[in-house]
């Protein structure tokens, strides 16, 4: 008896020091302190119009910087406003509501709610909205102020009630696919739809794919409407919502859907301009995933975020805005990240302004990641910024090593922030671009400095995987001979130096291989507008430890920029005449760099029922089909690094806005307009001013009674002044640069006043004035005449002549 009580006690001993051990694997590193990220706990306000509740606004815990933000537009009919709020989980004393000018420079109105309710009404003097403003409502809290943001305008003639109508039976109809409603014959089905998917349909997909297909499907929860803009020409309008539908795996799929809408009506009917529907199914891991093959995504975006660690055996991914991670061989899928309320019902939860991206992966399959945007809840609940986290596989925790905040919105955050960072997992580094200046932060001690300051666009580069950063020392681009390479994981760095009277330009990387040019000093010269340039002669690609391994002769040639994508570059070239440079065709370099074949692979596939779908394919396949679900806790037992850089991020570019979101920055005007017309977008300057919209212009029109303008203009030109300086000193340094647009593009600036210069190649240019809807008014700058021309044959001309138009801001 003695021994079986003796065998029971050394079982019990094991057992214990098991569970011991157990806890000390999965707790490791974090002191025993774990928790969950906290709920939503802001305000809600919305905005009841036309019967419509609508524009739910972001909370700041901060003031934001007005020009950025432009999350929506909200009617105000007889100067008044129906507001509601939804409060929970903080008492609200009262609200205070403040009226600026775009730019946010001038306070024009401001008043007061002594005390908060539910429902509050918002009202305004008369014909201060008589041109869009940005309004501020502050909530003030028993936990400090809470600040909302939206655009206001009174809507005279901008139908904004029978805009709403149409879209609400238009998406309707569509769910419910009611024929003769109304929705095929608005549809513009060709060639630019190949209808194989349902995650992305448009106006040029057919009937069926714009009508669910067969998937049935049902709205879950409540739908969340916004108004992006709206004006004599057209009303702009997001629906974010999710549904149920019938399934392949499973007896339902959930997804989650953003659905934009432009609209104008004219003459008493209303046209479907644009529409644009994105599905992506919320991956649910404790539900069928897994087929013989590998991981099934479903109904997704083939531009799946994702990577692999070197083994081939784990993957993580980002899919509906949430970061998964999934280990082959141990069976585990983790929630690793996501915003969403566990049961899926808190509609704040669902706020999408944020971008999650995946920075690296070791071998073990510990990830490093961002979320870049606006916060939904956490600790830093109503900020935004950029956070950046480390998931550690075998405690299954993440651990927040740094949060940068921004007063800008969650766009400008988003694309500016994570376009240059880096987070070095062996050092605890953390580097990241603001403004012109590189930042080393040491994430353990929370110090940061910078490495390299005043670096101007076009001087520095990094590579896809932020690891290598390149920039030029001294402060002049086209004097420059000498660039430093930094390999920024390892700290270690080499230099590449330029020959007497050269200099060198760094131009992107191809992997961990570097890419600049040489360009002569004695070659730096003028495009025909003005604008200085650094031509190259010749292209070299050097490898990590600074050899050679391909150069390009530019020849007659010279290089005036290029662009790294995936191993090819493309290389825009110009023809010298005589002292300034014309473009010409572009010409290409592949990268001889392998790349490393992976185990698990992106591929697409196809059911009768889904169409095209994702999945992530396992070379030898998979055996087990029942996974364990996992969702990491997150550690406590460190404060992030709060770094506070000298300059703020961003901003400073032309923003396109389309399809419901910034889609992109851009340093000149011209690529945002050609960006902004692919998708019936809109382009904003850095104060908020309007520089481009498809369609909100007259027909026809002519500048007149600026005779003096036009003949000062003239005569600028023949004494052979740069096009772009006479914009500037006409506009107080408010010119734009619109090489590539054609004369229906520039059209929108001549209605603005300003008339446009368009550059040939010689001595002669032309001064935009006017048009209609087949001709462009041009006064002929050798002769001061007026004249006519097609605008095919003027875009012809141009075009030949590399597009190369002058105009500015009113």
């Amino acid at each position: 008896m003695k021994k079986k009580l003796k065998h029971a006690g050394i079982l019990a001993v094991v057992f214990i020091l098991a569970i011991l051990y157990f806890e000390y694997r999965t707790s490791k590193g974090n002191d025993n302190m774990i928790a969950d990220i906290g709920n939503v706990t802001l305000p809600r306000l919305y905005f009841s119009v036309e019967g419509y509740r609508l524009n739910a606004m972001n909370g700041y815990t901060k003031e934001m910087e007005i020009a950025s933000i432009r999350d929506s537009i909200t009617p105000v009919t007889n100067n008044q406003l129906a507001m509601r709020m939804e409060a929970e989980e903080r008492k609200i004393s009262s609200v205070d509501y403040a009226v600026y000018s775009i730019d946010g420079e001038t306070k024009l109105y401001e008043n007061r709610i002594s005390t908060a309710s539910e429902e509050m009404t918002l009202t305004f003097d008369e014909g201060i909205l008589a041109q869009e403003r940005v309004m501020r409502v502050t909530l003030h809290s028993d936990t400090g102020d809470i600040f909302y943001y939206t655009r206001v305008v009174t809507p005279v003639g901008f139908s904004v009630a029978s805009c709403l109508d149409y879209v609400y039976n238009f998406h309707e109809n569509a769910l419910a696919k009611k024929e003769n409603t109304g929705v095929g014959a608005a549809l513009e089905p060709n060639d630019e739809s190949d209808n194989s998917t349902l995650a992305h349909v448009t106006i040029h997909s057919n009937y069926d794919q714009v009508t669910w297909g067969a998937l049935e499907p049902q709205v879950t929860g409540e739908e969340r409407w916004k108004i992006l803009e709206t004006n004599a020409a057209y009303t702009s309008v997001l629906l974010e919502y999710e549904v149920d539908c019938k399934g392949e795996e499973n007896e339902t799929d959930s997804y989650a859907v953003r659905e934009f809408y432009r609209v104008r009506m004219a003459e008493g009917t209303m046209y479907l301009l644009n529409y644009d529907r994105n599905m992506e199914q919320l991956f649910d891991g404790s539900r069928r995933v897994l087929d013989d093959k590998g991981l099934l995504l479903g109904i997704v975006s083939p531009d799946v975020p994702y990577m692999v660690n070197s083994e081939g055996n784990i993957v993580a991914f980002v899919q509906a805005n949430e970061l998964w991670n999934y280990n082959r061989d141990e069976g585990v899928l983790s929630l690793i990240f996501s915003f969403r309320d566990v049961e899926n019902t808190d509609s704040r939860s669902k706020n999408s302004e944020h971008n999650i991206q995946i920075l690296g992966m070791d071998k073990k399959g510990n990830i490093t990641f961002a979320v870049a945007g606006y916060m939904n809840r956490g600790k830093h609940e109503g900020q935004v910024g950029v956070d950046i986290y480390y998931y550690n596989i075998e405690t299954n925790s993440i651990e927040e090593k740094v949060f940068i905040p921004s007063n800008k919105s969650a766009g400008i955050a988003e694309k500016e922030f994570g376009k240059f960072a880096y987070y070095s997992v062996n050092r605890d580094y953390l580097y990241m671009m603001v403004g012109g200046t590189l930042y080393e932060v040491d994430v353990d001690k929370n110090w940061d400095e910078p490495v390299i300051s005043d670096l101007k666009e076009g001087q520095y580069a990094m590579s896809e995987s932020g690891r290598w950063f390149a920039w030029q020392t001294g402060s002049d681009m086209d004097v420059s001979q000498q660039v430093v390479v930094k390999d920024l994981d390892l700290d270690e760095e080499y230099e590449v130096e330029a020959a007497e009277g050269e200099s060198i330009i760094p131009l992107g990387f191809v992997g961990d291989d570097f890419v600049f040019g040489r360009a002569k000093q004695s070659d730096v010269g003028e495009t025909i507008t003005g604008e200085k340039l650094v031509p190259m002669y010749l292209i070299e690609i050097h490898n990590a430890e600074n050899e050679l391994v391909k150069s390009y002769d530019a020849g007659e040639y010279y290089i005036i920029g290029a662009e790294v994508d995936e191993g090819m570059i493309t290389l825009h070239r110009a023809v010298k005449n005589g002292g300034t440079y014309a473009g010409a065709d572009a010409d290409y370099i592949t990268s001889s760099e392998e790349k490393e074949e992976s185990n698990i692979t992106l591929e697409s596939y196809v059911t009768d029922l889904k169409k095209r779908q994702m999945r992530f394919t396992f070379a030898d396949g998979i055996q087990e089909k029942d996974v364990k679900v996992l969702k990491p806790k997150r550690a406590l037992h460190d404060d992030p690094a709060l770094p506070e850089f000298e300059e703020e991020a961003g901003g400073n570019g032309y923003c396109v806005y389309g399809l419901g979101k910034l889609q992109g920055i851009y340093e000149e005007a011209g690529e945002a307009i050609l960006t902004a017309d692919s998708m019936s977008g809109v382009v904003i300057a850095p104060n908020g001013q309007y520089v481009w919209e498809r369609g909100n212009r007259y027909l026809m029109f002519q500048i007149t009674g600026q005779d003096e303008l036009m003949a000062f203009i003239q005569n600028q030109l023949q004494a052979g002044r740069p096009p772009l300086e006479i914009a500037n000193e006409l506009s107080g340094d408010k010119g734009v640069e619109l090489t590539g647009c054609s004369a229906e593009q520039i059209a929108y600036l001549i209605n603005k006043g300003t008339p446009v210069i368009g550059v040939r190649n010689g001595d002669v240019s032309l001064i935009l004035t006017g048009y209609d809807e087949h001709q462009m008014i041009y006064i002929n700058s050798a002769d001061g005449q007026i004249q006519t021309m097609p605008k095919e044959q003027m875009d012809q001309i141009m075009l030949t002549e590399g597009n190369e138009y002058i105009g500015y801001l009113p």
